[in-house]
Order: C-alpha cells, then sequence, then structure tokens
C-alpha cells in the first residue's frame, strides 16, 4: 500500500508506534514470551527447564493459548518442548538459538535506549512517556469497548 493511499489515521499508528521495528529478529510477543521462559527456568529445581503450567500461571495464560505460542517457537527452533514423566508435565527449554537471538535484541535494545537517554532530556522523555502511556490506555479502551465517534 503506497503512503498516498493510506487516510492520516493510518499513517499515524503506522508509523509512529511500530514497536516491532525495535527487535530485528525475533517479534517483540515472542521476545516476551522467551524472556519469561528465561526467567521461569528452573524454579522447580529442574535448571533451564520451565514447566508449561508454572509458565501459565506466571503469564496469567490459559495453557491452550501458551501450547499455540509453544508449538509456534518449536517450530522456528527457538525452543524444545519435552515431557517430564517424572512430573507428569511438559516443559520448554530455550534452545541456544533462541540464546543467541535475545542476547543480540539485548544489545540493540541496549544501544538504542541509550541514544534516547543521550538526546532526549529527562523532561522531555518523562512527557513523551506520558503521552504515550495515554494514547496506549485509548487503543485498549477502543479495542475493548464498542466503537463510538467524537
Amino acid at each position: 500500500m503506497e503512503n498516498s493511499t493510506r487516510t492520516p489515521e493510518e499513517l499515524f499508528f503506522l508509523e509512529n508506534f511500530n514497536t516491532d521495528m525495535v527487535f530485528r529478529n525475533i517479534k517483540r510477543a515472542d521476545y516476551i514470551l522467551l524472556h519469561a521462559i528465561r526467567t521461569h527456568a528452573g524454579t522447580r529445581g529442574r535448571p533451564g527447564r520451565t514447566y508449561l503450567a508454572d509458565l501459565a500461571k506466571a503469564l496469567d495464560l490459559p495453557i491452550p493459548t501458551l501450547s499455540r505460542a509453544m508449538e509456534r517457537l518449536q517450530d522456528r527452533g527457538l525452543v524444545a518442548w519435552k515431557t517430564d514423566s517424572n512430573a507428569g508435565q511438559t516443559y520448554v527449554k530455550l534452545t541456544s538459538k533462541a540464546v543467541e537471538l535475545m542476547e543480540d535484541e539485548r544489545r540493540r535494545l541496549s544501544i538504542a535506549y541509550k541514544r534516547i537517554r543521550a538526546e532526549i532530556n529527562d523532561q522531555e522523555l518523562e512527557r513523551t512517556m506520558e503521552t504515550v502511556k495515554k494514547i496506549t490506555g485509548i487503543l485498549k479502551e477502543s479495542s475493548e469497548a464498542p466503537q463510538k465517534e467524537f
């Protein structure tokens, strides 16, 4: 779709709120899931393992929803999904590919954050973040409520 055919509303959202542009190799949602797996690994004394039930509880997601996400991550080679016959539950482990991609993304986030902090003063950044939070709140409300014109 060319810019000339986009509405001002489309341009506003597509050009100003593309948080995925920060991530190069992993989608933002996948990064959040992989980070949660890493954070919860070993909570049952099994190093590197994150049980699906524990992850679902921590993320407040139904297990079927989380299972579909894990299947997608497994298909991309980012997690190994196995069954622990002793515990009678399934668990996931990050693959070396996931760890490498996450580290790359973390470096990129760090560089971007340092540049933001260097180029935008505290007051301007605080005002900007307040505005972004308001916009995010409006977007969330509009996605949950019946649409009405202002």
